[in-house]
């Protein structure tokens, strides 16, 4: 069984999450041929972004379902089910270990020291996160009043997380780089998008009912149908 609270959501997270602006890889260093480990991968969104810029990327999460989206490319070393805390990888054997959106599921204390150990001399950690930066829209603090309201185990501050000092526990030089953009949408997705998040599945029955408020929420507020919703995309980069 698997230990992911996303496994039943492959489908729709696979749909419907964002990718990562153009400046996120930028920002990264060097991708072409670099050997990278995509822990926490997902369904593949940032390995396919790093496989596009040249990287060799083999993929690692704890849901068997949602690796079974990741497809087949071009420079994809593999993927694996595996754990954070426990890579399948030699000693000094890659250039750089990634988490994408996942940073926050780990142990720090026993993930980075991890990650160290497999990466190469030189080599790099990469953490990065989506965020919305919409809250400044009256449309976006209705749906997080309802969302607290509904699962008293959130909190629209939960990813006001600093992760530096995380990071320095095996590594020296931690780098911080900001990436504005704003994610466009219709409405159908974006409903689909709130659901494959863990947050929005835990309401259960209460889940139609909230996803139906933010359907008329959003229609009422986006005239033409397509969600803009700002974005700020956030990278630390440990060395």
């Amino acid at each position: 069984m698997s230990r992911s609270p996303f496994e039943s959501l492959a489908g729709v997270y696979d749909a419907a999450r964002p990718t990562y602006p153009d400046g996120l890889y930028d920002a990264l260093p060097p991708l072409a041929g670099a050997t990278v480990a995509d822990v926490g991968a997902g369904t593949g969104i940032s390995a396919r972004g790093l496989l596009a810029r040249g990287a060799r990327v083999a993929a690692f999460d704890l849901s068997p379902a949602m690796l079974a989206r990741v497809g087949s490319h071009d420079g994809l070393l593999g993927t694996a089910v595996a754990d954070a805390h426990a890579l399948p990888l030699r000693d000094g054997s890659v250039d750089l270990v990634t988490y994408a959106q996942a940073f926050h599921w780990l142990t720090p204390g026993t993930a980075v020291p991890e990650a160290r150990r497999v990466l190469r001399d030189g080599g790099a950690l990469a953490v990065w996160w989506n965020n919305s930066d919409a809250r400044d829209e009256a449309w976006w603090q209705a749906q997080q009043d309802l969302l607290e309201s509904l699962n008293g185990d959130y909190g629209r501050a939960y990813r006001v997380y600093d992760p530096a000092a995380d990071l320095a526990i095996a590594f020296g030089d931690v780098t911080t780089a900001t990436v504005p953009w704003v994610r466009r949408l219709d409405v159908e997705t974006y409903l689909a998008f709130l659901s494959s998040k863990s947050y929005v599945a835990a309401l259960g029955g209460r889940m139609a009912g909230f996803l139906h408020v933010q359907r008329e929420l959003l229609e009422a507020t986006f005239a033409d149908g397509v969600v803009a919703e700002p974005y700020v995309t956030r990278l630390w980069v440990a060395r």
